[in-house]
């Protein structure tokens, strides 16, 4: 694609999205929004950051539209950083995968180290990445869960206690087991500093619910993205010698809780082996609305 903005490739034409182009956007990620909270939360950002500045996606950023005769969305590739989300409606396979390997040796582009969506939009963008001679280090699999009823709140657990305001010393131990847990890939290392700062982010701008057991750390369930209308929930761990006890089905519940009273649908999604944490979810009402993927390189 070199410098040039635009393109037509056998029925899509596609272009770099320009700041004129937000309102549009915005439109279609509201539409699909249960499957792109985590993607509409970093355009969201990436829109707050750069209005006013005269700046446009090239940088750090970019995203590349994909429009039909009508002028109408139907796919889209954005970069935020080093993280690469694809979203097709509407494409041929060949076509999607040539888009892709031109979008990604766009000039100053940063090397991606994590693709992430729907799964059958990565495993087309995958295969791009693949013949650009990217190699998957690590690869998982999830359901993504959606639920817009009012949580069904399961009967608090006798000895469980809520904090409100936690310091970051008290969440911390539960954050880094999670993240070393759930989080970190095979191929990398974890970083106390990392982790630290992911904390005081999102203490300060993200719902969290902290529980003690009997005067002890138990468990701890956050946000970790806001989209439009629907907030997308991670961050959920329950010490091991506290788990069968319903506190992670009670600490989710509240969380979701605490979500709706804002008005807004709750997302998440979780790893298909991870049987426990599904029933968890069904029980509170959540539903399977398709395959995350998401990978490493």
């Amino acid at each position: 694609m070199g410098t040039s903005s635009t393109m037509a490739i056998e029925g899509l034409h596609w272009k770099t999205a320009r700041p004129q182009d937000y309102e549009h956007i915005e439109t279609f990620l509201k539409k699909h929004e249960p499957y792109l909270v985590a993607a509409a939360s970093r355009f969201i950002q990436y829109k707050n950051r750069t209005l006013g500045k005269g700046k446009t996606f090239p940088g750090r950023d970019q995203m590349l539209l994909g429009l039909d005769r009508a002028q109408h969305i139907q796919a889209f590739l954005f970069r935020s950083g080093q993280i690469l989300h694809p979203f097709f409606l509407n494409y041929e396979k060949e076509q999607a995968s040539r888009i892709t390997r031109r979008f990604i040796n766009l000039p100053f582009s940063k090397r991606i180290y994590s693709l992430q969506g729907l799964k059958e939009d990565v495993e087309i963008t995958e295969e791009a990445l693949e013949q650009e001679g990217y190699h998957i280090q690590d690869q998982f699999d999830y359901y993504l869960m959606h639920l817009s009823e009012p949580v069904r709140l399961p009967p608090k657990p006798e000895g469980l206690t809520l904090i409100d305001n936690p310091a970051a010393e008290q969440v911390y131990p539960l954050q880094a087991a999670y993240e070393q847990e759930e989080v970190i890939p095979a191929h990398s290392t974890f970083h106390e500093a990392h982790c630290r700062q992911g904390l005081e982010r999102i203490l300060a701008e993200e719902l969290l619910i902290f529980a003690e057991y009997g005067g002890v750390s138990a468990a701890k369930a956050n946000t970790n993205a806001r989209a439009y209308t629907c907030r997308q929930i991670g961050g959920v761990y329950v010490q091991p010698r506290f788990r069968g006890k319903g506190i992670g089905t009670y600490v989710v519940a509240k969380l979701v809780e605490q979500v709706q009273k804002e008005g807004c649908a709750v997302g998440l999604f979780v790893k298909k082996q991870n049987i426990p944490a599904i029933r968890v979810y069904e029980k509170l009402g959540f539903t399977p609305i398709g395959s995350y993927r998401i990978n490493y390189y």
